[in-house]
C-alpha cells in the first residue's frame, strides 16, 4: 500500500490513518451504545489494528475462530480515520 492509501481524509479530524472497523462499531460511534472492542494481532508500528465487536467475534467464534463469507458480510468493514477510531476503542472497551 503507497503512503497516500494509509491515511483518510475526515470531516472532522483531518488527514489521519486508514483503519478498519465492523459496522457495529461504527455504529457504537452514533447511538453511544458500547459493543465490545476486538482486535487483530498488531502489526508493528501499528496500534490501531483492525477490530470488531463482542456480536462480530461470537459470529466468528461459531466457525471455529476463522474468519469466512458469513462472518464478514455480517461485519461489514469500514475506514475510519484514527482519531475515530481511537474514540471508538476507549467507548467501547467499557463494555
Amino acid at each position: 500500500m503507497d503512503e497516500e492509501e494509509q491515511f483518510v481524509e475526515c470531516f472532522t479530524h483531518g488527514k489521519q490513518q486508514a483503519t478498519y472497523v465492523c459496522q457495529h462499531i461504527v455504529q457504537s460511534l452514533r447511538d453511544g451504545n458500547p459493543r465490545g472492542f476486538w482486535s487483530a494481532k498488531s502489526e508493528p508500528g501499528n496500534e490501531r489494528s483492525d477490530s470488531w465487536c463482542n456480536a462480530c467475534e461470537d459470529k466468528v467464534n461459531s466457525t471455529d475462530g476463522e474468519w469466512n463469507g458469513e462472518s464478514e458480510e455480517f461485519a461489514g468493514v469500514t475506514l475510519l480515520c484514527g482519531a475515530c477510531y481511537d474514540r471508538a476503542k476507549e467507548m467501547n472497551r467499557t463494555n
